[in-house]
């Protein structure tokens, strides 16, 4: 064997040990990206989940970047294509994804009243002759949108389970895609009834006379919106986001300070079989 062999053989070990220290590198600081449905505008998630992100690059040594689709269909179509490694989703949309995506629910979001569970009502004016679900029969209805879980997927579930046919016991009139436009039109007995998320009803004690309203019906429980893993993400940075999440509990200073902004209280643990009753009440919907 001679000197230059040795030598040659000696310089190939040493750049085949630098490659593989820089591809070590590179996937050490990749970007884990962070992808929000856009509920409301790019400039206000970007405020609202700045904070979370650094909390989660602190958490995990890598950088956590958020990413925010134009609208809903746009989100869906990246978490399809494998551009996000994380999402933050409604349970709606969640479940629709998890059909065509091998996604996994990683931890359930907690809002400061409703907890990691929230259910929708139905509502009607106090001086209406409806007083339970089964007087509905032949009304016309007002919901939010034919995808709002708490202000019509949820209520078509109850509305079943009462014994009513939802595609022909009641007029469902055009989607109001607001709560508020919900409560204003029983007001205004625009529209006989209506279905709402709980802690939305409310929200309208400056607007309407909330003593004349009545409750007429609650839907279950289901759970908050989860963050939840693509198949892009490899498992050992899956269980260090979990990890971190489940650290931001409800009532603690220090996750208050990360999660005020973002109008949520903390984290709690999640099964994807939790959404099973949504998959029904999304099926009897046909949103699923």
């Amino acid at each position: 064997m001679t000197k230059r062999f040795v030598r040659y053989m000696v310089t190939l070990l040493l750049a085949a040990t630098a490659i593989m220290m820089w591809f070590g590198q590179g996937t050490a600081s990749a970007e884990i990206r962070f992808g929000m449905l856009p509920r409301l505008s790019a400039m206000e998630l970007h405020a609202m989940f700045k904070p979370l992100a650094e909390y989660l690059s602190r958490e995990t040594g890598e950088k956590v970047s958020l990413v925010i689709p134009k609208d809903f269909e746009a989100f869906k179509a990246a978490v399809r294509a494998g551009q996000m490694d994380l999402a933050f989703a409604n349970s709606l949309v969640y479940v629709q994804l998890k059909k065509e995506v091998s996604i996994e629910p990683l931890a359930l979001s907690s809002e400061p009243k409703s907890g990691t569970r929230f259910r929708g009502i139905i509502i009607t004016r106090k001086d209406s002759p409806i007083m339970n679900l089964q007087d509905l029969k032949g009304k016309k209805l007002s919901f939010v949108d034919k995808d709002s879980a708490a202000g019509y997927i949820f209520q078509m579930l109850l509305l079943s389970k009462a014994g009513l046919n939802v595609h022909r016991d009641f007029v469902t009139l055009p989607f109001a895609k607001k709560h508020d436009n919900v409560t204003m039109a029983v007001f205004s007995k625009a529209a006989d009834a209506g279905g709402i998320r709980e802690d939305d009803l409310d929200k309208m004690k400056d607007k309407v006379d909330l003593s004349q309203i009545r409750i007429i019906g609650y839907t279950d429980y289901f759970p908050n919106w989860p963050v939840f893993s693509t198949p892009k993400l490899d498992k050992a940075r899956e269980a260090k986001i979990k990890a971190a999440l489940l650290k931001l509990k409800p009532n603690d200073p220090q996750s208050e300070k990360i999660l005020a902004a973002a109008r949520l209280t903390g984290f709690g643990p999640v099964a994807d079989r939790d959404y099973d009753e949504l998959r029904k009440a999304a099926k009897i919907a046909g949103a699923l």
